[in-house]
């Protein structure tokens, strides 16, 4: 489960951003059902990914939420340029903040679908398959810049691998740990 405030910095309100997984009945399918004025107890926050400079964000599912206000931030300071999303998701409902994504990115935002077969998704506007070795060599020139990863635990391994496998260095590979 992914849960990260996605706000800025500075906003005067605090901000979540957290995929309901109703078929789990879990904590994100309990968090759905509060009411306004309903209370809720934040401790044990953990987790950080530090932004280090341009590169590439590799997010799963969920696994995007740590980067909105990463995203955010460098959009409102004009510093978006040389940052690219890999965005990976069962099909394109599943898909977060995909016009606000596409707004901040433009073409440096790609969607890639793990659904077998497009559910109805028409023209160029996403790819299929996964976030692999072809894959990744095809979209990433150069595995000397920065990676940000977040989604499953087996995808971030895997890619991890991958990574360094074609040179990228430990230093610049982030990751949720």
């Amino acid at each position: 489960m992914f849960e990260y405030f996605t706000c800025l910095n500075d906003e005067y309100y605090l901000e979540f951003t957290i995929k309901r997984y109703a078929a789990h009945n879990g904590v994100t399918d309990q968090i759905h059902q509060l009411q306004k004025g309903d209370e809720l107890i934040i401790r044990d926050v953990w987790g950080a990914i530090e932004y280090k400079g341009p590169g590439y964000f590799i997010a799963g599912g969920a696994g995007i939420t740590p980067f909105i206000a990463i995203l955010r931030q460098l959009h409102k300071d004009g510093k978006l340029a040389g940052n690219k999303l890999l965005f990976s998701n069962k099909t394109a409902e599943d898909i977060i903040y995909e016009e606000e994504l596409k707004i901040m990115l433009g073409d440096n935002v790609i969607n890639i679908l793990t659904s077998a077969e497009p559910t109805g998704e028409t023209g160029n506007k996403y790819l299929y398959g996964r976030i692999n070795e072809d894959f990744l060599k095809q979209y990433v020139p150069d595995f000397n810049d920065h990676f940000y990863i977040c989604g499953p635990d087996k995808m971030i391994s895997d890619i991890n691998d991958i990574l360094v496998k074609h040179g990228a260095k430990p230093d610049s590979v982030v990751f949720e740990k």
